[in-house]
C-alpha cells in the first residue's frame, strides 16, 4: 500500500470553507487503485491532513495525472491562503480491526 499525506497550512478564518469546498468535491470511488480517503483537522493547531491510501505508488501517480484530478483541482482559487506540503509513503506494516 502507498499512503499520500497533504498538509494544508490553513488560517483559522479559511478554514469552515475548505471543509466545505471538500464536502463539496464528487470523492475518489471508482479510481483504479484508491483504497480510502480522510480530511483530518489538527485538534489545537491551523492545519488539515488530507490523506489518501492506494494500493500501490502507480496508482497514485495515475490519478495524479488523469483528467479527473485535473477537474477536482479545476476551481482551486490561486490566492488561496491556504499552503501545503505532499509527503508520501510506502506502508510497511498495517493492521485493520477485525
Amino acid at each position: 500500500m502507498f499512503v499520500a499525506i497533504n498538509r494544508l497550512q490553513v488560517p483559522a478564518e479559511y478554514a469552515t470553507h475548505l471543509e466545505g469546498a471538500f464536502g463539496r468535491s464528487a470523492g475518489m470511488a471508482g479510481v483504479p487503485g484508491f483504497i480510502s480517503f480522510q480530511l483530518l483537522r489538527h485538534t489545537s493547531e491551523d492545519e488539515f491532513l488530507v490523506v489518501t491510501t492506494w494500493q500501490d505508488e502507480a496508482s497514485f501517480e495515475a490519478w495524479r495525472a488523469s483528467d479527473a484530478f485535473q477537474r477536482a483541482h479545476a476551481e482551486t482559487n490561486p490566492n488561496s491562503p491556504v499552503r501545503s506540503r505532499l509527503d508520501t509513503y510506502r506502508v510497511v506494516l498495517a493492521q485493520l480491526a477485525t
